[in-house]
């Protein structure tokens, strides 16, 4: 019988394996998979572009491959960045994933939390299933629901996290929504004592877009590694 294995467990793995250096753009990061017939994948992939462009996704780097009649495309998973702050010296920690609500382009609160150490199913894939988001209202509107995850750190480490974060921005990786102050919760969710909260756009915002106008797409959140030379910018793509 296979034992289970929980998200949490499958996470920290992939963040171990990390080697993405956002100052010499190579090494590996963690990608999410989808899949999409082969005839809607350029209109799939102007709507990614668009939930880029709107700094709803984490990096514009994809990986596109033609799987028959299917395309295979690999997009930024938002645990790169806390692998990255991993192998920085930060002992980063996943606490969940969930459904951000946004008022006035200002994140506000998570709405749904699944928590990683509870469940062997990544929280954002259910999150998906579930057609609780409203992506593309929000870039509309500026208010809506998006999907974002909550990491834990050491509050001593918050200064040596603000400069990774910015490397990893002039490397196209961003997608920080909040980085809390020690001991406060992070929109609406406590963290640990002693500790900061980093919220992060979710990677599969994109997915979830491209559903909701009717695209037939699966997805498996934080599935693989990808090296990042293998990737293409979106603007390369369209």
């Amino acid at each position: 019988m296979k034992p289970l294995v929980f998200s949490l467990s499958r996470i920290e793995n992939l963040m171990q394996k990390v080697s993405f250096d956002p100052q010499r753009m190579e090494g590996e990061i963690i990608t999410n998979t989808s899949m999409v017939n082969l005839d809607m994948l350029e209109p799939t992939l102007r709507i990614f572009r668009d939930v880029m462009v709107s700094g709803l996704a984490v990096s514009p780097y994809l990986k596109v491959e033609a799987l028959g009649n299917r395309a295979k495309i690999m997009s930024a998973c938002s645990i790169t960045i806390s692998g990255v702050l991993l192998k920085a010296g930060v002992p980063v920690r996943p606490k969940g994933g969930g459904v951000i609500e946004v008022i006035d382009r200002e994140p506000v609160r998570f709405t749904d939390m699944l928590m990683y150490w509870a469940t062997t199913i990544d929280p954002i894939d259910v999150l998906i299933s579930q057609e609780l988001t409203s992506v593309l209202e929000m870039m509309q509107t500026g208010s809506g629901r998006i999907l974002g995850n909550l990491q834990e750190a050491p509050m001593l480490a918050k200064e040596w996290i603000e400069e990774r974060l910015e490397v990893l921005a002039e490397a196209g990786f961003a997608g920080v929504l909040d980085l809390g102050d020690p001991n406060m919760n992070v929109l609406g969710v406590s963290v640990e004592r002693d500790h900061v909260g980093i919220s992060l756009v979710g990677g599969t915002n994109i997915v979830a877009a491209a559903m909701s106008r009717g695209i037939g797409i699966e997805t498996e959140s934080i599935s693989s590694l990808t090296d990042i030379r293998e990737m293409t910018h979106i603007e390369d793509l369209v």
